[in-house]
Formats: structure tokens, sequence, C-alpha cells
């Protein structure tokens, strides 16, 4: 068997990793903060603005440190085997402009799908001086053709989209050169850039990271639900159901829960992010009505 289960829970620590002021203001441009109204999000996407204090996109998380374990200890499958099936974030304080933070991961678990295998790994970013929680991050990593193995099963998932329309409903155009802009912040897979591996696998043209995806639904909670409050944003997860092209129009549409909300992201009709959820992580001020509306984010 190719999967390592003997390996779950093993905790690896990777080298500290740092990150200035000028790292999250990219990583704010790249999921689309300030594209549509230069003066929006002037706390995300600049430093020196008078009058504002720098904020911090809390799907930042996403980018710091890497996972700080190896892919060796999960298993010897192929990386082509691997599809990201998913991505979830809890944040135990407020990413600050900069900061240092160390990795710490380990493989949390692994289910027989059939014929395929699901593997999480949870890697724990530590204030690299206090070594205090800083946030966590749980990936998802669907393995083609390493199932079979009998182990557990998927745990059950009681998603459900209400009965009703969106509260909230936020539309966001990608720039054609959103996936170039995004690679930037460490994620240079070529399949994101290059259009003739984007054929080999069987792409027209090159897509979207999911989690640049991810960071613009990031955006439309933070503002929707969490007043633009970092200190707000608790925890976000959600499923990659289908690739988005770089050009393509998100919509993130929103309902609120009594503990934060659970969304979906759509280009036309077709789900792209699934299953999604947010909670909060200290009480949000008052949005006032709660009646459905529509924005740009």
């Amino acid at each position: 068997m190719a999967i390592h289960v003997h390996n779950i829970g093993k905790l690896s620590e990777g080298a500290p990793y740092s990150w200035d002021s000028k790292d999250a203001l990219l990583y704010a441009l790249s999921v689309g903060a300030g594209a549509q109204d230069q003066t929006h999000n002037l706390a995300f996407t600049t430093e020196n603005s008078r009058g504002i204090e720098q904020r911090v996109l809390p799907t930042f998380a996403v980018v710091l440190g890497g996972t700080g374990g190896s892919m060796d200890e999960m298993g010897d499958f192929k990386l082509s085997q691997v599809l990201h099936g998913g991505q979830a974030i809890t944040l135990h304080r407020a990413l600050p402009s900069s900061g240092s933070v160390i990795p710490r991961a380990c493989m949390s678990a692994v289910y027989d799908k059939g014929a395929n295998a699901i593997i999480e790994q949870t890697t724990e970013l530590l204030d690299s001086r206090t070594r205090e929680p800083v946030a966590t991050s749980v990936t998802s990593m669907i393995v083609r053709g390493e199932g079979g193995f009998g182990s557990d099963s998927v745990p059950p998932d009681h998603w459900a989209l209400p009965g009703r329309a969106a509260d909230l409903s936020f539309t966001q155009k990608t720039s054609l050169d959103q996936a170039l802009i995004y690679r930037l912040n460490g994620d240079r897979n070529p399949l994101h850039s290059d259009p003739k591996l984007a054929g080999l696998v069987g792409f027209e043209k090159p897509i979207l990271h999911g989690l640049c995806t991810m960071g613009f639904a990031g955006r439309a909670l933070l503002e929707g639900v969490a007043a633009s409050d970092p200190d707000a944003f608790g925890s976000m997860s959600v499923r990659f159901a289908a690739p988005v092209v770089p050009g393509d129009e998100l919509t993130t549409s929103i309902w609120r829960t009594e503990t934060g909300a659970i969304f979906q992201v759509l280009v036309g009709d077709t789900v792209v992010l699934d299953r999604g959820t947010y909670t909060h992580r200290t009480a949000a001020p008052s949005r006032g009505s709660q009646e459905p509306k529509t924005a740009r984010a």
C-alpha cells in the first residue's frame, strides 16, 4: 500500500517562515482586493494611507510556511496522483502585517474512498518567538488510485443549503492575469501559468489556484459577515468542486448562521467552491438589516 498510515499523527517541524508588509499587500492584491475600487480595501492594500492602519486578510494564513512536512512521509505515490480536495483554516488571532511562524505538521487522518484515498494534513503555525498558536490549516488531498485498503470511511457531513434565498451575494470578477499574480505568493505550479502543461492535463488554458478562489470567498465573508474586522474572523473551510479560469466572474452566496455562515461560490451555474463554512472568533459588529442583498466585494 502506498499510503503510510502508520505515520498518522507523526509531527514534523519546519524552518521558521517570515513575512513582511509587502508580502501581505501582495497577497491582498492577488485575491482581488482593490481591483474593482482601488479605495475600497485600503487597510489591506496599503501601508501608509492617512488614518488607516494596515490589516491582513485572514486567508493569508494559507501561504505562510508551506506544510512543514514532507510528502514522502505520507506515502510513495506520485505527485500527479494528488488533487487538492479541500482546505480549512482557523485563526487563533489576527495576523500581523509582519511576523515569523514555525510550521508544525502531521498527517492527521486517512480515509478509504474505494478507488481513491483521502489524506488530511494538519499544520499548526506557531509564533516563532513565543510558540503560541497563530493559525491552524487542514489540507484535504485526494490520492487517485490508492483506495481499497480498508481504513475508516469519511465522517458524515451534515452541510446543507437552507431552503431560502441567500442573505448576501457578492460578485467578484477575476482578472486575466489573476493566476500570474497569485503565483507570486509562492505556488509556482506551471498548471496555473503554462498553456502547454495545462493542455497536457486536459485544460484549454491555465486554471486559477483553488486557494486564490478561496481568498476571494474569504474577502466576501470578511466584509459580509465580519464587518471587515480580521479580529472577528475565526475559521473557514471549503471543498474544491470545479476549476476556475482567470477572467471568470465569481458569485459568493452567503447564508448567515448563529455562529457565522455557510456559503457557495459559483461561476455561472457551476459550483466551484462547495460546502463552505465560516465561524466567528469574536462577535462581529452589527451590519444592520438582515434582508438579502447583492454587493460587489
